[in-house]
């Protein structure tokens, strides 16, 4: 009894203890459980905050890249809607090694891949395989760039086609092969229509977006859009997706070029270089009233679809031989823009000019007569007249204009002096650029008062011993005829965004007034008979059924010795009304010596292209001849004297019946045998390197006119003129004394020159 109770009571006490144990599992577990779901809490809140921050992280180590989706350069149209440069949609072509290499239980892709792209491209099987290997973690490697989008369409035809052939057959006949991996990437290629018109006013546009030369350059940022950009992410449900930020594309230039204007120009300066030819032959046509370019053409073009290619001036052995620089310098001389960016003696059209800035200051009124005897003593110079023998006789300014007579303007600025002159050379706009929105544009050399000496006044009164550009000229002639007003030339019309909408639009900017409308009135009229009046130089720039006026230019250039010239002719029609101004130039006709010197060459270019124009631009022609705007100067007998007597400065009141008068009827200079014609003496800064003014570069088969401005695809700021030239005694031009009209000047004047023994 005594062992049953002790029993009894051990089985008693052993059950608090289990009852304890219990217990402290349960609130083990309770505790283990209560962790696990912190964690899982905390592992949901770090997933649920950083998820896709780790997803994306995920994504970065999957090597997949992110895709330019590029601008579209904007377009170029001229004045009309033509299009003259547009970006044309191609492809790169783009493989995925890695996708293209992988095999798995279902399908193979590199055979029937591979042998799809050499079946439509023909590209080798070899090279492929090589290029796969090298790139086989890559996800993106342009294996072509810019096909067409025909290219394009016959492999993704050929891609299906194949596959559904595939489809078909059992695995062991080549069901399992598939075409993958190869897809295309948009990309623009820059396509000019018309090739070389008006190549250097459009400029061409490179691969990498950058552009050089013409409005491409000059208007890079305008044309030029943005990029845009396609990326991968994964979304919260970790499926990739893609976002895309669209490219803004350029905006559109509409020039002031008319494009069937342009090829006017370009027929018949490919006539005349067919022809007799020259080094250079260029023509700028504007509108007087405006200065927008209507066209600008050389005889120096390339194919702005291909500019780097030079079999047009050279043969392929001579390209061969090129080194670097060589070819170099034979691109930046086919690029060159001649009616911008270089200077030369631009001759009579001056002439103009000369008599214009006299009469606003009062030095003449146009009543008054000279007496040309064909040379005249200045400076220690016997400067000649283009009628260097017998000299024209007795003339008016008018007449002088006609005639092309340098007597008459010598004697002019005898009377308005070198202050004056030199003021009026800057308001015309010389010496400086006219800011014409295309990049490389030169300065021009002019004298300054200061250093202008007496033989330099003189020359310089009828185009000679300065240097100017044609876009100069053109300019200070149009304010001339316009009724004084001068503009800046500008090539740009209008700018429109994508949808047609314009953004901005060019106005014509009124720089400053040149002359009075007396003035330009009187101007007009003289230049009218200088086309269609008796004794006139300018009849062969006569266009049947207008009037037509104009000035013909007949410069001998440096060196003086070597008998070379620049002929020219710049008019406009009608001639009391102007509507359209055109100036030719031809730089060293393909003749010997003196046989270059006929205005008659550029008189004609001009008839023939305004012939065209006029009717074109719906100027209709004239009935009878028009009466002058200016009724007083209507009413001047052709020659009449002035009656005002002999006056210091040259005026005369000579004996109208005295000698034989030469007479001709264009602008012809002879300059004698034995002597120069005028002065060596240029502007310092002239470039009189023979190398730079004869054949052009060392037997480049086209040249420039001698000193220049800046290069081609500079910047606008980039246009300056060489470096100062001594002249053949060692001295600086620069540094001859400048003096009053009859003075001598120092060393480095015009009297220096060597070698003219007969004009001294």
């Amino acid at each position: 009894m005594y062992g049953s109770m002790k029993t009894s009571q051990n089985t008693n006490g052993g059950q608090p203890f289990r009852k304890y144990m219990r217990e402290k599992l349960a609130v083990t577990v309770l505790v283990i459980m209560l962790a696990l779901f912190a964690l899982a809490w905390v592992l949901y809140q770090l997933v649920k905050d950083r998820g896709e921050a780790y997803n994306q992280i995920v994504l970065g180590h999957q090597n997949y890249e992110s895709r330019t989706i590029p601008f579209k350069r904007g377009s170029i149209v001229d004045r009309n809607g033509t299009y003259l440069a547009v970006s044309e949609k191609v492809y790169n072509l783009i493989l995925d090694p890695k996708i293209m290499l992988e095999k798995d239980e279902q399908y193979e892709y590199t055979e029937a891949t591979v042998e799809a792209l050499v079946e439509c491209f023909g590209y080798d099987r070899q090279e492929l395989m090589k290029v796969l290997e090298e790139k086989k973690d890559s996800h993106y490697v342009i294996y072509a760039k810019q096909l067409a989008a025909e290219d394009k369409e016959r492999f993704e035809n050929y891609q299906q086609e194949r596959n559904n052939e595939y489809r078909k057959l059992p695995a062991e006949e080549g069901g399992h092969r598939r075409i993958a991996g190869v897809w295309f990437e948009d990309e623009y290629r820059r396509v000019y229509p018309y090739k070389e018109l008006a190549c250097h006013v459009l400029g061409y546009a490179l691969k990498d977006g950058t552009a050089s030369g013409g409005v491409e350059q000059y208007y890079n940022s305008v044309l030029s859009g943005v990029n845009g950009r396609e990326y991968g992410y994964l979304n919260d449900d970790s499926n990739l997706e893609r976002t895309v930020k669209s490219a803004r594309n350029g905006q559109t230039l509409e020039l002031t070029i008319d494009a069937n204007i342009q090829k006017i120009c370009q027929k018949y300066i490919d006539e005349w270089q067919a022809g007799i030819g020259s080094n250079v032959a260029a023509v700028i046509v504007m509108d007087p009233n405006t200065a927008e370019i209507l066209a600008m053409d050389t005889s120096t073009r390339y194919d702005l679809n291909d500019p780097y290619n030079l079999e047009k001036y050279y043969t392929e052995a001579e390209i061969a031989a090129m080194d670097e620089q060589t070819k170099a310098e034979a691109w930046y001389r086919m690029w060159r823009n001649f009616c911008i960016s270089d200077s030369y003696e631009p001759g009579s059209p001056q002439k103009a000019l000369t008599v214009a800035g006299a009469m606003e200051e009062g030095a003449i009124d146009g009543t008054e007569t000279y007496k040309c005897e064909g040379v005249l003593h200045i400076g220690d110079w016997d400067i000649h007249c283009v009628a260097r023998i017998a000299g024209h006789g007795p003339l008016t300014i008018t007449q002088g204009l006609m005639k092309s007579c340098n007597v008459v303007m010598m004697r002019i600025v005898q009377r308005e002096g070198r202050d004056k002159f030199a003021g009026y050379q800057s308001i015309f706009g010389f010496g400086a650029r006219t800011g014409i929105d295309l990049p490389g544009e030169a300065e021009g050399l002019i004298y300054k008062a200061e250093n202008m000496d007496p033989s330099s006044l003189a020359t310089n009164a009828f185009g000679q011993n300065f240097n100017c550009t044609m876009i100069q000229m053109a300019a200070a002639f149009s304010s001339l005829i316009n009724g004084g007003s001068y503009y800046e030339p500008h090539v740009v019309k209008r700018i429109l965004d994508e949808q047609g909408a314009v953004v901005q639009k060019k106005d014509p900017q009124l720089v400053r007034e040149t002359v009075s409308e007396s003035t330009s009135a009187f101007i007009r009229n003289a230049l009218y008979q200088t086309v269609s009046g008796e004794g006139g130089t300018a009849g062969a720039a006569a266009v049947e059924g207008y009037e037509v006026g104009g000035k013909t230019g007949t410069a001998e250039k440096h060196p003086r010795s070597e008998k070379n010239y620049l002929v020219s002719f710049i008019g406009f029609a009608p001639a009391y009304d102007p509507q359209v101004l055109v100036y030719v130039v031809l730089d060293t006709p393909h003749l010997e010596g003196k046989e270059q010197a006929h205005s008659t060459f550029a008189s004609e270019i001009f008839s023939k292209i305004m012939g065209e124009i006029l009717p074109y631009m719906n100027v209709f022609p004239d009935g009878d001849a028009a009466q002058p705007e200016d009724e007083e100067l209507a009413a001047q007998e052709e020659g009449i004297l002035s009656g005002l007597g002999q006056e210091e400065g040259g005026e005369e009141n000579p004996d109208e019946t005295e000698g034989n008068w030469d007479s001709y009827d264009e602008e012809f200079l002879d300059p004698g045998e034995d002597e120069y014609y005028y002065p060596e003496r240029l502007p310092a800064g002239a470039d009189t390197d023979p190398e730079r003014t004869g054949d052009g570069y060392g037997g480049f088969p086209f040249g420039t006119a001698g000193s220049g401005g800046g290069a081609f695809g500079t910047s606008p700021g980039d246009g300056n003129a060489g470096s100062q030239t001594p002249d053949e005694t060692g001295e600086s031009a620069a540094e001859g004394r400048s003096g009053e009209a009859g003075t001598e000047a120092e060393s480095g004047s015009a009297e220096s020159a060597p070698g003219t023994e007969s004009g001294r």
